[in-house]
């Protein structure tokens, strides 16, 4: 666990700050760190004293005439632009009096050619008033709405330590039969009134009989059980390739230069290069000029070429590791690993979900690389293109093969809309495309509660519905890219370099009742104590995050009598004696509280096949200063979690909500950068370079959802007017509420194009590295 701060901020009541649209448009495109007045009402009136207080040689004037705040320097440097005067006062013109009568001349006879009324009317005409001036309209104001201030209550959990378990201990743990929180170090062992002992839970305060297994279990603040044994062996995991051979996979790319004219063709495929070559050589007899070699080189070349050399480089290195082949136009044909005869799939098969599902899981798992590499090359370079594109069933069958074997991986190679069978994307009812996208649902948690890892790779330039085939990617801890087909290649080996650590990979966090997640809701709608995340696949990138609030305590209800008032907290509650007069005003649970409990409990599968349980506990002091926290603030935490919640709640298609979350999130880390000094611009300048590309799409995604025919002038900050249906699902045994979409927001998540469901997926993946000074971004 990583914290976003040093400390948890307590508060009775969350801060609000007004957004306009103007903020909006302004985080969309990159910004330099405010100067210190405009961000003055953000900041404690000590510390506004304090830039008060500052020395006018710390000063540097820049083009903006910001006056940002150099600590460091020890003279005034000042630039093309000096610094601002304020204006010479303003003074009353003293009328003066005639000599001759003695008597004072009035304002009009003061005026002079030069003065602005001197020509109302003519010179030598009657001097009069001047006219009233036009009457002002009156300013619309700009539209705004209140959000709630962001804190730093924030925290980062990071899957990579799964690699080395730490103390290891046989056997489960104890846990609390309220709240579910395991017996650790921090806990307790108190003696109850009978002479027994008792744990008083520290999340919940539930009373809990001692056994004989928490005597066992060591004092340590992370430790690793062994629910399973496991069997232990090496990487036998398979890799299945789902690759497309529809009739689009036959466009080609002039290629520069003789360097892939070496490389392995199909018939039809050297056929067509050859015949393209001859037209080149024809068309260069009658150019001026030096001459241009080219190759032509079809997406299913590249994409063969590109298997072949993993294949290779697998049979090298991972010679354990079984690699088999999906290919799918309007059929859908199982090759496997080459050795035997393929099984297609056609006619009536590609809609029986059920029946799929059971041929992949049946289908003989493939051999080794080792053995079969030649082979499957073969069956490779034999494909050739034509029809249309089932791509639904194919990825489905996949899916049930790679099953066999948990923590083994699918990779979707295609360049279409999946049209034929289960999935079909090329519909304009919503009914069948809600279907369509249920369909890749179920996938998805199907794939990630096998253990399989699915990743998607489309084609540039083409419509292949990205939002929803990368749904079953994200659900399962895949890649999802656009690329060329050119570089297919180095796309297939970052994922299969890409090792997974664990599988079936669940995140519980339990919190001091005290404490609420903000995203989580138990079925009767209530904010819970406790939140599960169901990573299925992880690897050492894998990254998610929680916020979470401070729960107050009811309003209590006053009566007030001729005596100063009484209270009565509840109904059955009986009336209190001594008058209580600050009894409306709410209070924090956590209040009088020093420190408080976290605990996170990773429920995995590792490599060897055991079932494992870390669990690791810590607390943390509260404060109720929100500066001090800020000051103290660790902005990769609150990136990633930017980034995470933007993006999650951009592939719902609620992209003001999104842009709003990102906003505040900002505005936190601008607060803490104007307290760090020159150290704090750099922070603030990656912070913000790292999540420009999102806050840029989500602006353009945004203004073109508010100019479809029917929108109003009052969606520029709301997303949504129709409400989201609610449902019930279960994680183990608790059951949680999610709410679905709207309808309008399923209409923004159907126009969303293949790029912006490819940010939108990489963003929700994002990770406190990305965040860090002088770190690489993100590549798109």
């Amino acid at each position: 666990m990583e914290f976003a701060s040093t400390h948890v901020y307590n508060y009775d009541e969350s801060d609000e700050e007004e957004i306009t649209e103007k903020d909006l448009d302004l985080s969309s495109h990159y910004q330099p760190l405010r100067c210190a007045q405009e961000s003055s009402q953000y900041m404690p009136l000590g510390f506004q004293a304090n830039l008060a207080g500052v020395a006018q040689s710390e000063v540097i004037y820049d083009n903006t005439g910001c006056r940002p705040i150099q600590n460091q320097r020890q003279e005034a440097i000042y630039d093309n632009l000096k610094a601002p005067e304020p204006p010479p006062p303003r003074v009353k013109p003293k009328p003066k009096r005639n000599k001759d009568t003695g008597e004072y001349a009035s304002a009009y006879e003061m005026l002079r050619p030069g003065d602005p009324y001197y020509y109302i009317q003519g010179e030598g005409a009657p001097q009069q008033p001047p006219p009233l001036p036009p009457m002002r309209k009156p300013v619309k104001k700009e539209p705004s709405k209140k959000h709630r201030r962001a804190d730093t209550n924030v925290i980062a959990v990071k899957f990579d330590m799964l690699v080395n378990p730490s103390h290891l201990h046989a056997g489960s743990p104890v846990f609390c039969s309220n709240c579910e929180a395991a017996f650790s170090a921090v806990s307790r062992i108190t003696p109850s009134g009978d002479g027994a002992q008792i744990w008083k839970c520290e999340f919940c305060d539930k009373r809990n009989p001692v056994t004989a297994a928490m005597q066992s279990i060591p004092k340590e603040d992370d430790l690793t059980f062994t629910i399973q044994p496991g069997s232990g062996g090496g990487d036998d995991t398979a890799v299945i390739f789902m690759v497309d051979i529809s009739g689009s996979m036959s466009v080609t790319t002039a290629v520069p230069g003789t360097s892939l004219k070496d490389q392995r063709l199909n018939d039809a495929g050297a056929a067509l290069s050859a015949y393209k070559e001859e037209l080149a050589e024809q068309e260069d007899r009658y150019t001026t000029g030096p001459k241009t070699e080219c190759t032509y080189v079809s997406r299913l070349q590249a994409m063969q070429s590109a298997i072949d050399q993993q294949l290779w480089k697998m049979e090298k290195s991972l010679g354990n590791k079984r690699v088999g082949l999906v290919a799918f136009n309007d059929n859908v044909t199982v090759i496997g690993d080459g050795s035997q005869e393929p099984v297609p799939l056609e006619g009536a098969g590609l809609t029986d979900e059920q029946s799929i599902i059971s041929l992949g899981k049946i289908f003989p798992l493939p051999a080794p690389i080792s053995e079969v590499r030649r082979c499957l090359s073969d069956k490779v370079f034999s494909l050739t293109e034509g029809g249309q594109t089932a791509l639904g069933p194919a990825l489905i069958l996949s899916v049930a093969m790679a099953s066999q074997k948990p923590g083994s991986k699918v990779i979707v190679c295609t360049d279409g809309l999946a049209n034929v069978g289960l999935g079909k994307l090329d519909v304009t009812d919503d009914e069948h495309y809600d279907k369509a996208s249920e369909f890749y649902e179920y996938v998805g948690h199907y794939a990630r509660d096998s253990g399989t890892c699915v990743s998607v790779l489309t084609m540039e330039g083409e419509d292949c519905r990205v939002i929803e085939l990368g749904n079953v990617a994200d659900k399962t801890g895949g890649q999802v890219s656009v690329v060329d087909p050119m570089k297919l290649n180095e796309e297939f080996a970052n994922i299969l370099d890409d090792p997974i650590l664990a599988t079936n990979v669940s995140a519980k966090l339990v919190l001091h009742k005290g404490l609420y997640f903000r995203d989580d809701e138990n079925v009767d709608g209530e904010h819970v104590s406790h939140a599960t995340r169901n990573m299925g696949i992880v690897n050492k990138d894998s990254e998610t995050t929680f916020e979470f609030g401070v729960r107050t305590k009811p309003i209590r209800e006053v009566i007030y009598d001729n005596f100063g008032g009484m209270t009565i907290t509840h109904k059955d509650d009986e009336v209190k004696v001594e008058p209580v007069y600050d009894s409306v005003n709410p209070k924090s649970m956590i209040e009088g509280m020093e420190r408080l409990p976290f605990q996170l409990q990773i429920w995995f599968m590792g490599r060897n096949g055991a079932q494992n349980l870390r669990v690791i506990t810590m607390d943390r002091p509260i404060t109720k200063d929100r500066h001090f926290t800020e000051m103290n603030a660790n902005v990769a935490v609150l990136g990633a979690h930017a980034a995470q919640s933007a993006a999650k709640l951009a592939v719902e298609g609620l992209y003001g909500e999104a842009r709003i979350n990102a906003l505040v999130t900002q505005k936190l880390v601008e607060r803490h950068a104007l307290q760090q000094g020159d150290e704090g611009e750099d922070v603030y300048q990656t912070f913000v370079a790292t999540l420009a590309p999102i806050q840029s799409e989500l602006y353009r995604a945004h203004t073109s959802a508010r100019r479809q025919p029917g929108a109003r002038p009052s969606e520029d900050l709301e997303d949504d007017d129709d409400e989201a249906a609610v449902y019930t699902v279960f994680v183990g045994n608790q059951k949680s509420v999610k709410r679905g979409m709207t309808k309008k927001a399923k209409k923004r998540r159907q126009k969303i194009t293949d790029k912006q469901a490819n940010l939108f997926y990489k963003m929700k993946n994002a990770t406190s590295n990305m965040f860090q000074k002088h770190k690489g971004q993100m590549k798109m």
